[in-house]
């Protein structure tokens, strides 16, 4: 078997061990964390949620460039230790400052440096078969958003939230230290291999024109010149947008769903639902990526998010969290598959971590903006209803704007940034 499918596996096992750092788990935390807590309240939690994920956010085009140095072999194993010590002192938390610490290490290393380092890995080791892997490895996170809120939720009914955080660290210090450290390379030609063949180099792509060819540039493209390329900033509003109403429907989701009818484990089972419409859609959506390109799939994507927002802010009675989670889910999966290929198809292997960092790390500062609109709301108002409203609208503009980030040319770049 070719050597890029175990690759895939430690990639697709990165996304879905990340899950100590995603909003999906960290939120199933928040109300009992709070309430044992002294005098905070969930405007407060969520503004520690929103420093800590900003820190991440401005550390992560620092680490990009280290991705493209010293690679994933050496990277991994450590972040994954870091991500276990932040659950560590999660379980510690009694006041304001540590919850700041804590949550700043969960997101970066959690939600940014691991996610970071998986596609990083993709990317090297696959080419023309990089949307599939990109979609097989999407899987991980839809089942980790699956099963990670339902074993939290297990540990902290059956002990208490401390032990689930130190179970969460166990889990990742047991199983994902050393296996990664053993099974991968971090490129291909260093085993004297190319991207998705054993021994041969990948035919030259021929020239694709049309309004359906994929892009996978033959290009090398620095983080600077992608940074003045519209193309990409159009792509970050897109997936930032996501993260921002991601993250915060995750947070008050249940809310909604409980005063519908919803209790106990009900809520969960609507996220798991997503998740498994998610992780077929990531598949799809992994094949789709040769045939449509990426700017009318992220669309339709956008597009899905502000129809299950309508449905969210309209929602009054429990059958609703139904087309919910159908249309929440196949956004997720078009999401993490084709918002993960896209930079390293767009701006080549060699400096996709330092590009796809910067991007993220938008992405990143973005969802740490999603959960204080609606805590605010929920303070004045007593529902988040207000600025669901608002999470409802962002989607269409940004699906608007990303039709119109077509593949970008290198010469576009440079006439439109006079002498690069």
């Amino acid at each position: 078997m070719h050597r890029g499918w175990w690759i895939l596996t430690v990639a697709f096992t990165a996304i879905f061990m990340s899950a100590p750092g995603q909003s999906h788990s960290i939120g199933t935390f928040r109300d009992m964390m709070i309430r044992s807590m002294d005098n905070v309240t969930d405007t407060q939690y969520s503004t520690a949620y929103l420093f800590g994920t900003l820190f991440s956010g401005f550390a992560l085009p620092f680490l990009g460039p280290l991705i493209d140095r010293f690679g994933a072999r050496t990277l991994l194993p450590l972040t994954s230790m870091f991500l276990a010590a932040a659950c560590i002192l999660m379980s510690r938390v009694e006041h304001l400052p540590l919850l700041y610490l804590s949550l700043g290490m969960l997101r970066l290393f959690g939600q940014g440096l691991m996610c970071l380092l998986a596609t990083w890995l993709i990317g090297e080791w696959f080419q023309e078969k990089r949307g599939l892997a990109m979609g097989l490895m999407g899987v991980g996170g839809a089942l980790s958003v699956m099963i990670f809120p339902m074993l939290n939720r297990y540990f902290m009914l059956n002990y208490d939230w401390q032990t689930a955080w130190l179970a969460l660290a166990v889990i990742l210090l047991v199983t994902f230290v050393i296996p990664p450290w053993l099974t991968i390379r971090n490129r291909p030609e260093d085993e004297g291999l190319y991207p998705d063949w054993e021994h041969q180099p990948p035919a030259e792509h021929s020239s694709r024109t049309g309004e359906y060819s994929p892009h996978i540039t033959q290009e090398t493209w620095t983080r600077r010149e992608a940074l003045r390329d519209p193309t990409f900033w159009k792509l970050v509003m897109c997936i930032t947008c996501t993260a921002i109403v991601g993250t915060g429907v995750i947070f008050y989701a249940d809310r909604v769903l409980e005063r519908v009818g919803m209790s106990g484990n009900e809520p969960y089972y609507v996220l798991a639902l997503q998740a498994i419409l998610a992780t077929i859609t990531c598949i799809v959506a992994g094949y789709l990526t040769a045939k449509i390109q990426a700017r009318y799939l992220l669309a339709t994507a956008m597009f899905l998010l502000a129809a299950a927002m309508g449905i969210l802010v309209t929602m009054s009675s429990p059958w609703m969290a139904l087309p919910f989670a159908i249309l929440g889910g196949i956004h997720g999966g078009i999401i993490r598959t084709v918002g993960s290929v896209v930079w390293v198809n767009y701006y080549g292997r060699e400096h996709q971590g330092a590009i796809a960092g910067a991007a993220v790390s938008v992405s990143v500062a973005g969802s740490a903006l999603g959960p204080l609109p609606l805590a605010i709301s929920e303070d004045i108002y007593g529902t988040p209803g207000p600025a669901m409203i608002l999470f409802m609208c962002l989607p269409i503009i940004a699906g608007i704007i990303v039709l119109s980030a077509a593949p970008p040319k290198r010469n576009t770049v440079e006439s439109s940034s006079g002498t690069a």
